[in-house]
């Protein structure tokens, strides 16, 4: 971790950046669609095997998914596409992607990924984005059923999501949602744990 008063700070030279960016949309059909890209960007000129040149601020790699899901977190459908890899031969590396079709994102996602597309069956990078999709299909969802039954609520009716009265799949899954913290007194009082 660099102190915030660092003199060094200055005499830095960036050498590489990594950029990831998602989106969840609600779609017109009612399902849910992921999209991610991932970029990395050298600071400096790289020969390529096919002789030319990757020029500074170009992406060395550039890896767009996009996942259809429903409200499970079964995947529809989905697709891989690299716009920018060292080798031309890893524009082909997605040839498996579709056999995520039908898998569900939960535990034990980063496994199901590395079963179907790991190693020489995909692109690292893509299985890497894959990982990470995961959280923003939670916040998608999650999101969106709170505002749906928020917006319910206030007009009156009745939660649209029933009740199943298991443990909350968010509980104990970081210091916020320690069965011990406020949150828990407030969102799942009947969970909660006294210290």
């Amino acid at each position: 971790m660099i102190p915030e008063n660092d003199d060094n700070i200055d005499s830095r030279s960036l050498l590489h950046s990594r950029n990831v960016f998602s989106q969840g949309y609600l779609r017109k059909d009612g399902f849910f669609e992921i999209e991610s890209i991932i970029k990395d960007i050298k600071s400096y000129d790289i020969p390529k095997s096919d002789g030319s040149v990757l020029i500074t601020g170009e992406p060395l790699h550039e890896m767009h998914v996009i996942l259809k899901i429903n409200m499970e977190f079964k995947i529809l459908d989905i697709s891989a596409k690299t716009i920018s890899a060292p080798y031309k031969l890893c524009s082909d590396a997605n040839f498996k992607i579709k056999s995520l079709i039908g898998e569900t994102i939960g535990p034990g996602w980063k496994n199901k990924i590395n079963k179907l597309i790991g190693n020489t069956d995909g692109c690292t990078h893509v299985r890497e984005l894959l990982v990470s999709m995961a959280t923003v299909s939670f916040q998608t969802i999650y999101g969106e059923k709170a505002r749906r039954e928020r917006e319910t609520i206030k007009n009156g009716g009745a939660t649209p999501y029933s009740s199943d009265n298991t443990k909350p799949s968010l509980l104990n899954t970081c210091y916020a949602f320690d069965e011990k913290s406020e949150v828990a007194k407030k969102e799942w009082p009947r969970y909660l744990k006294e210290n």
